[in-house]
């Protein structure tokens, strides 16, 4: 009895210490890391990126194509005045107010210019005139001294050959004379036709410049096209996409001061990073999360992709502007409201999946830390399809198998 009873005490020792060396080594290897079990599911790669509601088609209101005349020099011009965004309008109503005082000082630069030219051309054509008179008054008075000329040469028959020869040589060169003034005459005649012609095509160019500022100044008071919801307009640069507001500058690279949107058909504007860009295509599936609406999600297809890239802040490299188009009739969707999409690039059932942060690569390898009886072991692995977290196991995995997801320090 006392025999039995010592095995029995020796067995629950030899258990316990088993189990307190087990113990001791999994705190060693720190399980609270976080362990994940392999399963099989559906997998979806998708690319998630940010975006606002916009409608695929609109009316644009645009700086006045008159503004866009490179001899009127209005490069760029800055908005005065805007009504608030999101405010109905009927066609005719006033929208916005850009800078007259700007096109008002260019306007008057230029009449004072032209007051110049016309001032300048006025005297030019008397100048002219006065010229030209004193020319014709010389070559007639030289016409009259070469009839005398002529009557001299014909008297001179009666005279001595040597004073008939002096004669016809006398009138011989008041003939080259009166020949060369007027051809002079006519010389300057045509000088001074041209260059009165001159004056008149700049006059004509600085008359049709003062109309144009004035149209140019008429039409800065902004009026809409056509009925519709007033929508802010947006400037790109280096610094990202941004709406127009009071003070903002507009120019005919960038025209567009607001739009008058068709909410028939409405889009997630987004932008795509350059390295995801290859990835998508037109047809794309995709999902709009609408956050105004309560986290609302709506399909949606991807209808247009930017042929350019650009910079932006936020990105680390270029980024490519693409449109989701929605398919929803739901009139509380509103142009302007934000969105989290999800781009669906390729899609996989019934294949095992994995967290993202339990892969890791080194030296073209990947691999994962595997949970097994006894301790952890590094499982090289080989992947096929991944998103952003998750990734497919095509090989050294089954379906099962604990993985941790992170990598254990010791």
């Amino acid at each position: 009895m006392t025999l039995k009873r010592s095995k029995k005490i020796t067995f629950i020792a030899a258990g316990f210490l088993v189990l307190l060396a087990v113990s001791i080594y999994f705190l060693r290897i720190k399980p609270a890391l976080g362990v994940y079990k392999v399963k099989r599911e559906n997998f979806e790669a998708i690319i998630t990126c940010k975006g606002e509601i916009q409608s695929e088609k609109a009316i644009l209101i645009n700086v006045p194509d008159v503004m866009g005349d490179r001899k009127l020099e209005i490069w760029d011009t800055q908005i005065k005045d805007l009504i608030p965004e999101g405010s109905i309008v009927k066609k005719g109503d006033y929208v916005a107010l850009l800078d007259q005082g700007r096109i008002k000082q260019l306007m008057e630069t230029n009449q004072e210019v032209l007051k110049k030219l016309i001032f300048n051309y006025n005297d030019e054509k008397i100048d002219s005139t006065v010229d030209l008179v004193d020319m014709r008054n010389g070559i007639e008075q030289f016409q009259f001294d070469l009839q005398n000329s002529k009557i001299e040469m014909e008297q001179s028959v009666y005279e001595s050959p040597a004073y008939q020869r002096k004669a016809q040589m006398a009138y011989e060169r008041a003939l080259r004379q009166l020949d060369a003034k007027i051809r002079a005459y006519r010389l300057t005649q045509r000088n001074l036709s041209t260059r009165i012609k001159r004056m008149e095509t700049q006059i004509e160019d600085f008359t049709s410049k003062d109309k144009k500022y004035q149209l140019a100044y008429d039409e800065a008071t902004i009026k809409a096209p056509q009925d519709g919801m007033v929508i802010y307009g947006r400037t790109f640069g280096r610094g990202g996409s941004r709406k127009l507001t009071i003070g903002s500058w507009v120019s005919m690279q960038n025209p567009v001061i607001a739009t008058l949107p068709d909410l028939s058909v409405i889009v997630s504007e987004t932008y795509v990073e350059e390295i995801y860009i290859s990835k998508i295509k037109v047809g794309d599936s995709a999902r709009v999360i609408i956050d105004a609406l309560k986290n609302q999600e709506k399909s949606g297809v991807i209808s247009a992709i930017s042929n350019v890239g650009q910079e932006m802040t936020g990105f680390e490299s270029k980024v490519f502007k693409v449109n989701i188009r929605i398919a929803s009739d739901n009139k509380k969707i509103k142009p302007a409201m934000t969105t989290n999409n999800e781009i669906i690039i390729s899609r996989e059932q019934n294949v095992l999946v994995i967290p993202r942060t339990a892969l890791f690569s080194d030296e073209e390898k990947q691999y994962v830390y595997l949970k097994e009886f006894g301790g952890i072991t590094v499982r090289n692995v080989e992947c096929g399809n991944q998103s952003e977290k998750f990734a497919v196991v095509k090989n050294g995995l089954k379906e099962g198998d604990r993985i941790l997801l992170n990598r254990p320090k010791s």
